[in-house]
């Protein structure tokens, strides 16, 4: 019940969307054709191939984030923004790759400049002031009693699925519990103990039950059920075994087996891993044909004038399933001193004055755009150590290896989180880790196009960790 009554508002929303979307784009179309003088726009067919690239685009990366809390939006314009913003720049960045790929000159560029920022500013703003009051009116349940059986010390991750369950129609009338009346939180009274259920459904009328937690003797829960259904009652149990294990689940059904792995691995997917080579393989190709020779030129006078020697340094790193792979880097240390395993510190007498300079602008990592043409690196994903380094850091988290599930990257969550160059401490080295491991949980290419962009502001204007 409750799965498909979130389906058809998340569905709801996408309509919602795409029908403002619509409106905006055909409304605003005629405006500039028509009310401005001396403006017209031609080509009723190709204007209509934009605006499905550009609707599509959003569409396609809002299923692919699998966003189902669309209710966080309606807390702040902020929130309102982190929700649309990364799905606008998807579309948008599929927009303009079409328009590259068609080389159009009928689409007017003023009317596409000023109606993707214009699409953006309206959907946030009706996201956080009207889309929850719109969504509401097209829920017409009739109001129901919910009732919940279980301890209350589970109640806390609960409240947000409660307050969706209001909005559902579900109104909580109590709870069964073996615990005190003072445990239960404000708002939620005592109706008994478990032992009472059918006293309760009789007396309340009760139409929805969840079941919060495993109660100490599992076979109470065939006879709750069986107690529920007899008065026909939905039933609904919350599994605890994520809490219990201290981690996310993944559950899913293969061959009639219902199995449960320890993480999601979009990656997995061999259609995701095309999505994001493709992704890899275009913007590499333009920087190794358009960044890289001016570079490569530049770096090679700064080292012929302070420190003589190799153009690239080559070091080797554990890539994906920790097999070895040599990286390329711009040499920003003197010759006879850059092939130490020692991490670089922030006042390294190794590095030389341009070499500084490089690093901290990160100019120094671009010749890895070969290592993600090679398909060795990505240029998303979790930073390649030495496997010197490898065998350290593991002793610290016992996940650590986990990180090598994905191909690494030249940039990924830990890097435009601040978490970059020297590892000085153990809780840096978790923190790491653990954006590594949210990245290879939660990857989709949204993702990837938001954590280049913030790398590229993280080029320009350097974090304090960047030496």
């Amino acid at each position: 019940m409750f799965q498909h009554r979130e389906l058809g508002l998340i569905q709801s929303y996408q309509v919602g969307v795409t029908l403002v979307m619509t409106v905006l784009f055909w409304g605003y179309f005629l405006i500039l054709d028509n009310l401005i003088p001396g403006f017209s726009l031609m080509g009723f067919s190709t204007y209509l191939e934009y605006f499905l690239a550009i609707t599509l685009g959003f569409q396609v990366s809002f299923l692919s984030s699998k966003q189902n809390d669309i209710f966080s939006m309606t807390s702040g314009i902020m929130e309102s923004h982190r929700f649309i913003w990364p799905h606008m720049v998807f579309a948008t960045a599929i927009t303009f790759m079409f328009a590259f790929i068609k080389r159009d000159h009928e689409i007017s560029r003023l009317f596409l400049f000023t109606y993707i920022p214009l699409t953006y500013v309206v959907l946030v703003v009706i996201n956080r002031y009207f889309a929850l009051g719109i969504l509401q009116r097209f829920l017409p349940h009739q109001k129901q009693k919910l009732l919940l059986i279980g301890m209350p010390d589970e109640l806390p991750k609960l409240e947000s699925l409660l307050s969706k369950a209001k909005l559902f129609g579900l109104e909580t009338v109590g709870m069964l519990t073996e615990a005190d009346e003072g445990a239960l939180p404000e708002g939620i009274r005592k109706l008994g103990g478990p032992h009472d259920l059918e006293q309760v459904l009789d007396s309340h009328r009760i139409e929805n039950i969840f079941i919060v937690g495993s109660p100490k003797d599992r076979r109470w829960l065939s006879g709750w059920m069986k107690q529920a259904e007899a008065r026909g009652c939905r039933v609904s149990l919350v599994n605890d075994l994520d809490v219990f294990l201290q981690r996310r689940l993944s559950y899913f059904r293969c061959d009639d087996i219902d199995l449960i792995e320890l993480r999601e691995e979009p990656l997995q997917n061999v259609v995701n891993r095309a999505v994001k080579r493709i992704f890899d393989i275009c913007v590499s190709f333009l920087v190794v044909l358009l960044i890289l020779p001016p570079l490569i030129l530049l770096v090679w006078i700064l080292q012929r004038i302070q420190a003589p020697g190799p153009l690239f340094f080559k070091q080797r790193r554990s890539g994906l399933h920790n097999n070895p792979f040599i990286i390329f880097k711009f040499r920003t240390m003197y010759a006879d001193r850059c092939n130490s395993p020692r991490q670089a510190t922030r006042h390294d007498d190794r590095i030389f004055p341009a070499g500084r300079w490089l690093r901290k602008f990160s100019l120094d990592e671009f010749p890895q755009f070969f290592n993600v043409l090679s398909g060795q690196m990505s240029i998303i994903g979790p930073r390649p150590h030495m496997p010197e380094h490898d065998e350290i850091f593991e002793e610290t988290m016992s996940a650590y290896r986990i990180r090598h599930f994905v191909t690494p990257g030249l940039s990924g969550l830990a890097q435009i989180r601040g978490y970059r160059g020297e590892t000085m401490t153990k809780e840096l080295i978790v923190k790491r880790v653990e954006c590594d491991i949210e990245y290879i949980e939660t990857w989709s290419l949204p993702l990837d196009v938001r954590v280049l962009w913030r790398t590229l502001l993280e080029i320009l204007k350097p974090s304090k960790s960047a030496y």
